[in-house]
């Protein structure tokens, strides 16, 4: 799922983009299986947000042709960063300019639709010490899609008690709002009391994202389970960040 980034100094082309009224910024392609007209963001400087792109790959002319939207300086001989995050369709060849700038504004209008449109990530835990790991579940999360809205499910006392053995040291309603107050964090809420599947439906995600060791009775019959309730997130297993060093058991014991 990760995103194919391309950086590259910008070279002067025709003029062709801009005598459609689509200007573009073009860049060498070195990978010469992709191809077609993508959904993308540009990266100008490290210090600026990224503009959304229309962004066509042409492996025949090793050409990336970027149209940044709501953009119209010149930035010849300057380096950039185009990100491809989801491909429209195959490249086509048009009899004239006329259709040619239709196809292109219907790819435009199409970036700006994606591209906008928040992505609901959800992610579960304990979360009673937040750390490192904690911080690079979120990240991964969140560099799932594009423009992301991340959920955390914050198990109750009760739950955490009869799965792991033992209460957390903080209740969940004091790690309820450690989490909401973590600037990776859109929307904390408490998992159910009985049961996982109500709380899933009423957050309505886009993507389920499981911890690396999250396994058992939540996970065993996941999809069935959400199925059943006709929601059909996608689910994905996000990776460990130095589990030996990052898992709050292991640094409640360094505590002692």
């Amino acid at each position: 799922m990760e995103p194919n980034i391309f950086r590259g100094v910008v070279q002067r082309g025709q003029g062709r983009g801009r005598a459609l009224g689509y200007p573009t910024a073009n860049v060498p392609l070195q990978d010469q299986t992709i191809s077609g007209i993508f959904a993308g963001r540009v990266s100008i400087a490290k210090d600026e947000a990224p503009y959304l792109a229309a962004v066509f790959a042409d492996p025949s002319r090793q050409l990336l042709e970027a149209y940044l939207l709501d953009f119209d300086d010149d930035l010849y001989g300057t380096e950039i960063s185009v990100t491809l995050i989801e491909k429209i369709r195959d490249a086509e060849k048009y009899t004239d300019d006329t259709a040619l700038r239709a196809a292109i504004a219907g790819d435009v209008a199409l970036v700006r639709k994606l591209l906008t449109r928040q992505k609901r990530i959800m992610v579960f835990g304990t979360f009673d010490i937040i750390h490192a790991g904690h911080e690079d579940l979120f990240r991964q999360a969140r560099a799932l899609a594009a423009n992301p809205y991340l959920v955390v499910s914050v198990a109750r006392d009760d739950v955490v008690a009869r799965i792991k053995g033992a209460r957390p040291r903080n209740d969940e309603h004091t790690r309820l709002a450690a989490v909401a107050a973590h600037p990776l964090v859109d929307q904390a809420i408490l998992g159910d009391a009985e049961g996982y599947v109500s709380h899933i439906v009423a957050a309505s995600p886009d993507v389920l994202a499981l911890g690396y060791d999250q396994t058992g009775e939540f996970v065993e019959h996941l999809s069935e389970d959400l199925a059943a309730a006709e929601l059909h997130p996608e689910i994905v297993r996000l990776s460990a960040h130095e589990p030996e060093t990052y898992k709050t058991s292991k640094i409640a014991a360094r505590e002692v």
